[in-house]
């Protein structure tokens, strides 16, 4: 790695902790404002409420120190989550940190294989429209990306499981492995293959669409570029310039948009974890709404946002990387 580069790296990881401070200051400013009484999400609902009486009720809040100004129980919470502490979920029965790393990584094998079919499909399909440009598949490419660009991921996945599973029968519906799992090592690994396509599929053709179109007119603005025209002049085969040329040069917007796509992709999965019954994150979020668990809805959002500035951290160190002018300009 360029030592130049170091600089630009060490001043994103400088900015981390304020992001997460400013993260962690919205969210709970954000559900102090939500309507929903938190001694109420607390206790789990009205009913309980009115059971316990007003008395019971208030050394709960007191508890809870719901009685202090915002910034003191801003403080606290802070502290809390410094030492490890999100809170306690009642929706999940554990406390919520518990809750949550048990479905990170379910999560995290999803938007990985996503991400990866996204940028794969764009690469391959953005080059193949790019060697005939101006054709007929060069147009249907377009509008059949813009097409599956204007279409819901619910409805994607929805037609995807009419197909596979209702019509086909060659695909489960939903889950992450079977109720009744093979007994073998290869069979399990082939069962947990076939739940995770039809996710996978659904939550990176949204992806997909925004990645191909910011990478097809990247090849095509290159393709116009003197230094094309120059690899052409010595003789370099038209595969030779598209590949080693026009592609390299054109995958900065690609790396900039896959980093920008963090958060669309995590809330994307809200929707196509619930509808697969793909114990994540997602799926994880849709309960916690559902049961108005405010403690759990928090941490999910304060988890979330490290991922997302994560991603992003890695989409700028492979930019700088990819054009070291990032860093000479930024440092």
């Amino acid at each position: 790695m360029d030592s130049s580069i170091k600089p630009y790296i060490k001043k994103r990881f400088i900015q981390i902790p304020f992001l997460l401070l400013g993260i962690t200051f919205l969210a709970f400013l954000l559900f102090t404002l939500s309507p929903t009484d938190p001694v109420v999400s607390y206790l789990g609902g009205p009913s309980v409420i009115q059971l316990m009486g007003p008395e019971k009720v208030e050394e709960v809040r007191q508890h809870l120190g719901m009685d202090q100004p915002f910034y003191v129980r801003y403080g606290i919470w802070l502290s809390q989550i410094i030492h490890g502490d999100l809170g306690y979920s009642r929706s999940q029965n554990r406390p919520v940190l518990d809750a949550i790393l048990q479905r990170l990584p379910a999560s995290l094998i999803l938007v990985f294989f996503a991400y990866t079919l996204a940028v794969l499909m764009s690469i391959v399909l953005a080059l193949s429209a790019a060697k005939r440009e101006g054709s007929f598949y060069d147009h249907a490419m377009g509008a059949g990306v813009y097409l599956l660009y204007s279409t819901p991921s619910f409805i994607i996945a929805l037609l995807m499981i009419y197909i596979f599973t209702v019509w086909l029968g060659v695909l489960p519906p939903a889950r992450m492995v079977s109720l009744n799992p093979p007994d073998s090592f290869s069979g399990q690994i082939w069962d947990f293959i076939t739940h995770l396509i039809m996710p996978v599929i659904a939550l990176a053709i949204a992806q997909f669409t925004v990645y191909y179109v910011y990478l097809r007119s990247a090849l095509s603005e290159a393709m116009q570029q003197m230094y094309i025209t120059l690899a052409r002049a010595k003789g370099l085969s038209e595969r030779s310039v598209l590949y080693r040329h026009a592609l390299r040069n054109s995958l900065l917007p690609l790396i900039t948009q896959i980093g920008l796509s963090m958060p669309v992709i995590i809330g994307g999965g809200v929707v196509v974890e619930t509808l697969f019954a793909w114990p994540g994150i997602g799926n994880l979020t849709t309960q916690a709404a559902a049961g108005g668990d405010q403690q759990l809805m928090m941490g999910i959002l304060l988890i979330s946002s490290v991922l997302v500035i994560i991603g992003n951290l890695g989409a700028d160190i492979a930019y700088a990387i990819a054009d070291p002018r990032i860093a000479y300009e930024e440092a």
